[in-house]
This record gives C-alpha cells, sequence and structure tokens, in this order.
C-alpha cells in the first residue's frame, strides 16, 4: 500500500523517517514529503499558496497510480482533508496525527479560530484551549487560507484520528458538540480515533507505536499489516 505522509511545522520529510522505514519493513511504499516553504521557520514563503500545497499533495497521491493512504501531521491535517476533497477515490483511508480536518470555510492550517463559533473555547475546557492556543501561536507564520470545500465523497473516506496532546475522550465530546476543531470530523461516517500520548512530533517522538497505529489503520482497508519491526537502525 502506498502511504503518503505529510508533516505540520515545522518539519520535513525527514521527520518520517524511522516510520517510513518500519512502514517499508511491513511491505508498504512510503511517501514523505516536504512541502514548499514550510521546512523551517525562516523559509522564504513568498508566492506560496495554499492551492500549491494542496497541489503537491494531490500530485505525489496521482504519481502512486492507486489509491493511497493518506497521512496528516498537526496543522498539515487541514491540506490533507483539502487534498481528500480534490480526489476522494484515490484516498482509501486518511489519518490526521494530533491535528483535524479543518471545515469549509474556516482557516485551512488551523480549524480553530476565536471567530469560528467554537462554543468551549471560551469554556473550561483545557485540552481544547490547549489545541487553539498552539495553532494561533504557529498562524502567523504560516501560509494559510480559508478552507474551500465542495465534494460531498469526503465524507466517505474513512479517517483515524491520533489523539496525542489531547485525548480519544476529548476527540468524542467535541466532536459530540460540534465545534472547531472536530466540526468537520463529526460529518465523516467512518471515524476511529486512537489514543497516543506524546508532544507535538509523534513520528520522532514515539516512532513504533505510530507505525503500529499506521499499520493497523491500513489494515482495516483490506491490507495486511504485519507486526512492525521492533527497532529500525
Amino acid at each position: 500500500m502506498h502511504v503518503i505522509l505529510v508533516p505540520g511545522l515545522w518539519l520535513d520529510a525527514s521527520s518520517w523517517r524511522d516510520v517510513a522505514a518500519r512502514l517499508s519493513a511491513a511491505g508498504h511504499s512510503p511517501h514523505p514529503v516536504t512541502l514548499r516553504g514550510l521546512h523551517s521557520r525562516t523559509a522564504d514563503r513568498s508566492g506560496v499558496m495554499l492551492a500549491d500545497h494542496v497541489a503537491e499533495i494531490v500530485a505525489a497521491i496521482e504519481s502512486c497510480g492507486e489509491p493511497v493512504v493518506l497521512v496528516g501531521h498537526a496543522e498539515a491535517c487541514g491540506l490533507v482533508h483539502a487534498a481528500v476533497n480534490r480526489v476522494p477515490d484515490r484516498v482509501v483511508r486518511a489519518v490526521h496525527i494530533g491535528g483535524f480536518p479543518s471545515a469549509d470555510g474556516t482557516s485551512v492550517l488551523t480549524g480553530c479560530r476565536p471567530d469560528a463559533g467554537n462554543d468551549l473555547e471560551s469554556s473550561d475546557d483545557p485540552a481544547l484551549s490547549a489545541v487553539c492556543s498552539r495553532i494561533r501561536d504557529n498562524e502567523t507564520r504560516v501560509v494559510d487560507a480559508e478552507q474551500r470545500l465542495t465534494d460531498e465523497r469526503r465524507f466517505d473516506v474513512p479517517v483515524t484520528v491520533v489523539a496525542t496532546e489531547f485525548t480519544a475522550d476529548d476527540v468524542r465530546r467535541w466532536m459530540q458538540a460540534g465545534v472547531h476543531p472536530a466540526q468537520e470530523l463529526a460529518r465523516i461516517r467512518d471515524v476511529t480515533v486512537v489514543d497516543l500520548p506524546s508532544g507535538r512530533w509523534p513520528q520522532i517522538e514515539h516512532g513504533t507505536a505510530l507505525s503500529r497505529i499506521l499499520l493497523e489503520a491500513m489494515s482495516g482497508v483490506g491490507v495486511t499489516a504485519p507486526e512492525a519491526p521492533a527497532e529500525v537502525g
């Protein structure tokens, strides 16, 4: 199975090295990407638009020649969801690690803004407040734009959410309440939520555990997922 791996801020394709090695050892074909202008906080992002990043992800999907598992990390989850909207027939499962698919009309990289109707944001929900705070901290340093989603087939693509700096229970609570950042998630027909307590970069901090979660997610789309190797390199 081809697996497209899109890192969040401020990581490049090399951040997936250990995870990619484990996926390869299990018989899959990982494709880590570095989006233009997002390899560092100081990178030149002049002229880079939301459409450019989505087009890069779509191009990576189409280059595989067959349906893929599409993985996004942190703020890149919004970009991954935009790509699913573009080619829903080419993605058999989307995996969102430490982030969420942003809804139509919200900011694509953030999915969480104080003016977006976040009823819980001003409440005493510490997990949601932490997510929104982290996102806004990066907001002024990234290429961002309003999400525009038009293909409702995106709701048919199964999703796995890997809860890292928040919990699976947090995600389910936010989905039930219908608030950002889980507003779009609540409309997806097949959602699996998995806990992986970690920091902001689980692919680096917990590569073995994250690899096992990805292999399990792929097993749910008819792909045999052997046990992840204990260690690589």
